[in-house]
């Protein structure tokens, strides 16, 4: 077997991988709102939250347990066994893929009538039910491959599926939408066709990345010699492998599952409650929500404020996530190395940094974006006035009290890094516990209802943060002090948060609005680093500059193996 490649280059790959597929899922996700706007995305987001926790019940813990299964067999040169793995994780796969196509297709009506309650989502619900199918049998290869440490195929995949996905589902939304102009489709079908066909195209993107997989798996190489299968002992049966991937994976499925609960609990509680308040204050609506109202209709204007929730704010908030997330992945390695070596110091400094960083990056994007959340949206979805009125408080409010979220991911990276799988899935069953009353009792005040779902997972993710930080300081046996981490990091991100009002209101008020919030953000991210630095440029040095003699010998060859 050729050797492995390292780690750097694994995680270039990946990274760059999911920049791409970041920026391209942007590319369908924005134009596609101001294609079929929030009633469309709403469709679009059912047929999604009822996907996404099936899948992650059938196949989250799948690739990891696959990925480290074939890494213990290679690194022990079990290379046989290594094979049995892929064959076994494959069918496996299939089986869980097959149940859960038909799992879904059978409760799809059901599904859409009474838990989401949006009939027009069936069609959508409907086209994205093979993708259970298609994910199940990609994460078994990605398993495989990743454990040979061979990132590449994982990348192209990724990449693959979501070019495929936004030429697709853009493609065949626009051919849908142009019938209904020309009156082919009757217009009160439109929106749930094209909301259909943009699924039906995230679809195609699944199945064309697997079967580059397949293909891959046909016709390339795993770099196992026939020399090295000689050699290899015996493996053990395939049965006992299925059996043991699935006992190690249903924790890890488990877990997820939890973890994600917050999507599934706004499903079943958005669009009802809101149509609910709307009736019982349908005159404040009227007044205060016209243009939306109008766009909506009385009887979809809950769906309504769904999709727009899902497709605009969520959309846009969760780019800032995405970003404190790769900082928790890139920390998890040396936190373990530490932990692992006993190193308390070692394990406070890194879990300081990591915490540090979350506050550097997660502080200037999530005050900013909360002050100028009516520019950034009307920039990015000029033609929907209508959804952008209801999102506006959500996103303000997701925004600002946005760091919890993202200091909850930092926590539970440290949580991994020092063996407590645990934590997480308990703190995050509080979380959604607290999540689905505040759902419930918000969702039906009027003056909140619209941003009910944003404030009440900012407040849940505050419980959960609490708790977090009570749990990190016994868990890992180390007390981090958090207050002098955040204080300089705050204060200069509120001078960057004025300064981008001031600059994009008064500054740059002559300019066109791309050119305008360009200078802006440009502007103001100057102003923040020049203000971090003054304040404390030991901050910005323990971030981003290289680290000399990162730890001894024995934390290196343990972190070496979390890297495998």
């Amino acid at each position: 077997m050729k050797e492995k490649p390292v780690f750097l280059k694994n995680t270039i790959i990946l990274f760059t991988a999911m920049l791409i597929t970041k920026v391209v899922g942007a590319v369908l996700k924005i134009p596609l709102t101001n294609m079929i706007g929030g009633t469309g995305m709403g469709y679009f987001s059912t047929a999604y939250s009822f996907f996404n926790p099936l899948y992650t019940v059938l196949a989250a813990g799948l690739p990891v347990v696959v990925t480290r299964m074939t890494a213990q067999s290679a690194a022990c040169k079990r290379f046989r066994e290594a094979r049995n793995i892929k064959s076994s994780a494959l069918i496996l796969a299939l089986i869980s893929g097959i149940i859960g196509t038909v799992f879904m297709i059978v409760f799809a009506l059901p599904f859409a009538d009474y838990a989401a309650n949006s009939h027009e989502s069936l069609l959508s619900v409907l086209a994205i039910s093979p993708s259970v199918l298609f994910c199940c049998l990609a994460a078994a290869y990605r398993g495989y491959y990743e454990g040979l440490s061979n990132m590449l195929p994982t990348a192209v995949s990724q990449v693959t599926e979501s070019i495929v996905k936004a030429v697709m589902g853009l493609g065949l939304a626009g051919i849908v939408l142009h019938m209904g102009k020309k009156g082919v489709i009757p217009s009160e079908k439109v929106l749930p066709c094209c909301a259909a066909a943009a699924i039906l195209g995230v679809t195609l993107g699944e199945l064309c990345g697997t079967l580059f997989l397949m293909l891959r798996s046909r016709f390339g190489s795993d770099h196992i010699t026939a020399e090295e299968l000689e050699q290899s002992p015996e493996p053990p049966k395939k049965s006992g492998i299925v059996k043991n991937i699935i006992l190690q994976s249903m924790p890890i499925s488990l877990g997820a599952v939890i973890i994600n609960l917050g999507a599934f609990i706004d499903l079943l509680t958005i669009s009802g409650g809101i149509q609910e308040c709307f009736g019982k204050n349908t005159e404040y609506f009227f007044l205060t929500f016209k243009t939306a109202v109008k766009e909506a209709g009385t009887e979809n204007f809950g769906n309504f404020v769904y999709g727009s929730y899902t497709g605009i704010v969520l959309s846009v908030f969760m780019l800032i996530t995405s970003l404190t997330a790769l900082i928790g992945k890139s920390a998890l390695p040396a936190i373990a190395a530490a932990y692992e070596c006993g190193g308390k110091n070692e394990v406070k400094k890194n879990t300081s940094i990591l915490l540090s960083g979350i506050f550097i990056i997660g502080l200037p994007l999530c005050l900013s974006l909360g002050a100028l959340a009516e520019p950034v949206l009307t920039l990015l979805y000029p033609s929907r006035a209508a959804e952008i009125s209801v999102s506006i408080a959500p996103l303000t409010v997701l925004s600002i009290g946005g760091l919890p979220i993202a200091l909850c991911g930092g926590l539970f990276s440290v949580f991994q890094a020092i063996g407590r799988f645990d934590l997480p899935i308990k703190l995050m069953m509080v979380g959604s516990a607290a999540k689905l009353v505040l759902n419930l009792l918000l969702l039906q005040i009027p003056e909140l209802s619209l941003c009910g779902a944003a404030l009440s997972t900012v407040i849940s993710h505050i419980i959960v943060m609490i708790l977090g930080i009570i749990s990190l300081n016994s868990a890992a046996a180390v007390k981090i002090n958090i207050l002098p981490l955040f204080v300089k990091p705050f204060a200069a991100a509120a001078v960057c948060c004025l300064l981008s009002l001031l600059s994009y209101y008064f500054l740059f008020n002559n300019f066109a609005n791309v050119i305008r919030m360009l200078l802006t953000v440009c502007l103001g991210g100057l102003a923040y680093l020049m203000f971090l630095l003054m304040l404390d440029k030991r901050i910005v040095e323990e971030i981003f500059a290289k680290r000399k003699g990162a730890g001894n010998t024995k934390a290196k060859k343990i972190e070496a193996k979390i890297q495998m």
